[in-house]
């Protein structure tokens, strides 16, 4: 892992006082398929694709950071699966877009592209019940400090930068006194375990541009799954009606 000097570490906080940060995440996802769809991969010997759907590509993404906004963008890039033929499905956690968090206003939004149509997410901020720890380690040269904090779902454990005074962090994360550089989501209703952690972190020279998403229709973040289904299944409907009529 990068480490900075302790002299690098005093100019930094000294430019950091413009609270502009650029932070490059590394996510990670690690989960444990339903037992019926394990079987159907072992069954045709696909312990390769099996393994590369339990145990994705890690992905990348990079936080821009100016005062109380910030914006979470996933970034692309060629895939390390050898068979482009093998089922493989391709995990990002916090989504293949943006992720804009204004805690002015306690407020997230996300884009999605349904099959070529736009849509764009507003939803209110969860607010965490963050419990700070005694427990201390480095990230990159910064001291960080573990809270954690759970919901019905899942148990969250962050590592925050108190010396970074942004309260921010990846994906909706937030709401410690210092930037989250590392963070770990462990369900609690199924095997499945992402993680994110800050690979490296700088001032930009130049005023940063947060991206805000605000094209196409605008919708709550929980509707896009009924959405993409909604669609899938008009899409299959009319390929069955095709082939129907093919057959006449």
């Amino acid at each position: 892992m990068k480490k900075f000097s302790f002299f690098f570490i005093l100019i930094f906080l000294q430019f950091a006082q413009a609270q502009q940060f650029e932070v490059n995440y590394t996510a990670i996802v690690r989960k444990t398929l339903p037992d019926e769809v394990r079987q159907e991969f072992l069954k045709d010997n696909l312990r390769e694709q099996l393994k590369q759907n339990e145990e994705p590509d890690p992905c990348q993404y990079q936080l821009l950071i100016s005062d109380k906004e910030s914006s979470f963008t996933y970034i692309e890039k060629i895939s390390n699966n050898q068979d482009p033929n093998a089922a493989v499905i391709r995990v990002a956690p916090a989504g293949f877009g943006t992720t804009y968090k204004d805690l002015n206003n306690s407020t997230w939004r996300s884009n999605y592209n349904v099959y070529d149509k736009k849509y764009f997410s507003v939803d209110p901020l969860e607010k965490f019940d963050w419990k700070i720890t005694k427990e201390k380690k480095e990230i990159m040269g910064f001291e960080v400090r573990k809270a954690t904090a759970e919901d019905s779902t899942a148990v969250y454990t962050a590592w925050y930068a108190p010396k970074l005074a942004v309260s921010t962090g990846p994906a909706t994360y937030w709401g410690l006194p210092g930037l989250i550089l590392e963070l770990e989501k462990s369900s609690k209703t199924m095997v499945y375990n992402e993680k994110y952690l800050a690979e490296s972190i700088e001032i930009p020279k130049k005023k940063i541009k947060i991206i805000k998403p605000n094209q196409g229709t605008q919708i709550h973040a929980n509707q896009i799954d009924d959405i993409f289904q909604e669609v899938n299944d008009r899409r299959n409907q009319m390929w069955n009606d095709a082939q129907a009529v093919d057959k006449d």
